[in-house]
């Protein structure tokens, strides 16, 4: 059987938490008393243009900071250093876990199921060396985060961009960096993490920015940069047997799953076809 087990990165959510904690310890809420700051990662202009509502309910969606993803590829200094893979083995241990605690997989692959999970552990008690084998994918990808502030007074709109700004290029990198490399524990300590933030890729805008569609006039500030990451798939099959083979055997096996299940697709829309044909 094969299973597909994601180990993927939502950075702009990542973000959005990141600023909330920061705007938190800067105690913004009380220096900015009469205004209440909002950060999301839905724009609200998305809102406003689905809303048939009046001005006043506009303006109760701001001051608003927006985190969002502009566009995502694959690193241009990077597109001749290919991806690569790692060969994966999972033992009882790794599944095993406290009573509301997670197994090592879960903690791994934060969008396994509980069904996947059971299936797992059905494979592993069928397994007479109790191991289940298969091929990791190591992605490398750049997301180009976006983050955009709307506001009534200029001001306030100059501060916020500030803050954010100075967020950015200090602590922010340093700290994505690091609460990243929790996600691959496997890498050595002190190695280079797997999320990257440059400097040097931070593009902004304070000012010349307006929005007066929603009966309320708005000024804006833009402000981008680039974060490379890896991401991860693994493939496990649980029909595996050839370790020394273990990547070749992985592949083939999906190769045929993925021909089997094509198969059974055409066998089906066959089935259909004939079935609303008028018999003679």
């Amino acid at each position: 059987m094969i299973y597909f087990l994601n180990r993927g990165l939502i950075l702009e959510q990542l973000v959005e938490k990141g600023i909330e904690t920061y705007f938190s310890l800067l105690r913004v809420d009380k220096y900015y008393k009469n205004y209440s700051i909002k950060i999301t990662n839905e724009h609200p202009f998305a809102q406003l243009i689905l809303s048939d509502g009046p001005a006043t309910n506009a303006a109760s969606l701001f001051p608003v900071i927006v985190v969002a993803t502009e566009h995502e590829s694959k690193p241009d200094e990077l597109s001749q250093l290919t991806d690569w893979i790692e060969s994966m083995c999972i033992e009882p241990a790794d599944l095993r876990a406290e009573e509301g605690e997670k197994s090592e997989i879960e903690k791994r692959y934060d969008m396994i199921t509980p069904r996947i999970m059971q299936e797992l552990r059905e494979a592993m008690d069928a397994r007479e060396d109790k191991r289940i084998f298969g091929s990791s994918f190591f992605i490398r990808r750049r997301d180009r985060i976006s983050i955009e502030i709307w506001a009534e007074n200029p001001q306030l709109k100059n501060e916020l961009y500030e803050l954010i700004r100075l967020y950015v290029c200090g602590f922010m990198r340093n700290y994505l960096a690091e609460l990243y490399r929790g996600y691959f524990s496997e890498l050595k300590e002190g190695g280079e993490s797997p999320l990257v933030i440059f400097d040097s890729s931070v593009r902004g805008q304070r000012s010349n920015n307006f929005n007066v569609d929603f009966g309320i006039e708005l000024v804006g500030s833009h402000l981008t940069f680039d974060a490379d990451y890896i991401i991860e798939q693994t493939v496990i099959d649980t029909e595996v047997v050839d370790v020394k083979n273990l990547l070749l055997e992985v592949i083939n096996h999906v190769k045929d799953h993925e021909h089997q299940t094509r198969q059974w697709v055409a066998a089906a829309e066959t089935a259909q076809k004939l079935a609303k044909t008028p018999r003679t």
